[in-house]
């Protein structure tokens, strides 16, 4: 049995605040320790991107660790 690579996170609604940015996390790919996500401003959608697991702040990584 194969490792799941991606993981849906966006049911645990895990979101931080950046330069007036609201970021939600979508998902994480595991073999790259990428994350999907949505940026809102102003609760209005911006776009969606990739980020590093590690420009996340630490508590959501705490969070986000034990379900890798």
């Amino acid at each position: 049995m194969t490792k799941k690579r991606t993981i849906d996170l966006s049911k645990q609604n895990f979101s931080y605040e950046e330069k007036n940015q609201t970021i939600k996390i979508l998902n994480l790919n595991q073999q790259t320790m990428n994350l999907e996500v949505s940026i809102f401003e102003n609760k209005e959608f911006i776009k969606k991107t990739i980020i590093a697991f590690a420009h996340i702040p630490k508590k959501l990584k705490a969070k986000i660790n034990p379900l890798c």
